[in-house]
């Protein structure tokens, strides 16, 4: 089962660019018993190697906007990598009557249900209304402490910023957002050097996870706008129902 949900990860993240990466954390606490600590780590590479085999179709096929990438990435990859290094190793191992993976699977339900509830409620303003550098790096600087605290689930995020703060239409964030999220995701994996890791268990989960991608990138190039961004919304709703009834 486990190494369906994995394919399934990599479909999504194909088809829906950061929607697919939320599933990694539960998939790897799930079905593979790793803690949530170790999973939010492991799940950047896991997620960084999937997305950029997505990203190079996209930049070779001149569907990503590169400028929003950038704008986006550089930051991300900077506050996941500090995430890694410093602020989750900070985070107690028991804050109040719950566990310090408790908290880390509830503030990712938490935020899954909060995007996805934006994403159904965005408007339709321009690129050129929304676009403000700092706003933006800004946003790229918290997206990337949160993917590199709550794993590479956070990178979902990344899509939304995408279409609320840039303009850019789903069908070329999608592509967009995967560029973003390998560039960010294994930046910060380097926060994870030094530390105890199965690589034969990460190149495998890998390894099929670039299998569904292949999938979902072929089914994207059918898939109608509406379809992606009512997809994209419902995925995170039953994953944050799931994380919830894992840490009752």
């Amino acid at each position: 089962m486990g190494w369906f949900a994995t394919l399934l990860m990599g479909l999504i993240l194909g088809l829906l660019g950061g929607g697919g990466g939320i599933l990694t954390v539960p998939i790897l606490v799930g079905f593979f018993g790793l803690s949530a600590t170790v999973a939010t780590g492991n799940s950047l590479f896991i997620v960084g190697l999937t997305s950029a085999a997505g990203a190079v179709q996209g930049v070779l096929k001149k569907q990503t906007a590169i400028n929003p990438a950038i704008m986006l990435a550089i930051p991300s990859m900077i506050g996941a990598l500090l995430s890694r290094m410093y602020l989750v190793p900070a985070i107690p191992d028991r804050i109040y009557s719950l566990t310090r993976d408790q908290v880390l699977l509830g503030s990712f339900a938490i935020l899954m249900v909060a995007v996805g509830v934006r994403m159904l409620k965005k408007n339709k303003t321009t690129a050129e209304s929304k676009q403000n550098p700092i706003l933006v790096v800004s946003a790229g600087l918290l997206i990337g402490l949160l993917s590199g605290t709550l794993g590479a689930g956070g990178g979902f995020l990344i899509l939304p910023a995408l279409t609320l703060l840039l303009g850019v239409e789903i069908e070329r964030a999608i592509p967009t957002s995967l560029l973003v999220i390998s560039i960010q995701s294994l930046g910060g994996f380097l926060g994870e050097t030094g530390k105890p890791l199965d690589w034969s268990l990460l190149l495998s989960i890998a390894g099929v996870a670039l299998v569904g991608m292949a999938i979902g990138l072929k089914l994207r190039e059918r898939a109608p706008r509406k379809a992606l961004e009512v997809g994209f919304a419902v995925l995170v709703f039953t994953v944050a129902v799931w994380m919830f009834l894992k840490i009752l």
